[in-house]
């Protein structure tokens, strides 16, 4: 899930009813869904590392780490102020390795692109 996604699903909370209290509110809400996610990747993170990889279940590895490249690698926007979405994002990046590697050494045999197999 997108961490945008998840920040408007959370969203939906009757708003601070003063102006003051809004990007504080605001700040509150980004720490919450860097949480989840954090949370939800450390948890896959297990998931994935605790388990074989089958030939069956290398596509949805693929896709997965093709997921988590797309919406939290590259959507997330690090700054000084905002820590936790640096280690959100370096998480990311280190599962992202990880799993790489995962696909790298249970790569099923004929999952190579060979231009001479067919001669």
């Amino acid at each position: 899930m997108k961490p945008s996604a998840l920040r408007q699903h959370l969203g939906f909370q009757p708003s601070p009813p003063c102006q003051e209290q809004q990007p504080k509110a605001s700040a509150e809400l980004d720490h919450k869904v860097c949480y989840l996610c954090h949370s939800l990747l450390t948890l896959a993170g297990v998931v994935v590392s605790s388990q074989d990889v089958t030939p069956e279940h290398w596509g949805e590895l693929q896709l997965l780490c093709m997921q988590l490249d797309r919406h939290i690698s590259t959507h997330i926007r690090e700054s000084p102020q905002a820590m936790h979405r640096t280690r959100l994002k370096d998480l990311a990046t280190q599962t992202y390795v990880r799993w790489q590697e995962l696909l790298a050494r249970c790569q099923p045999k004929g999952a190579y692109f060979s231009p001479w197999k067919d001669i």
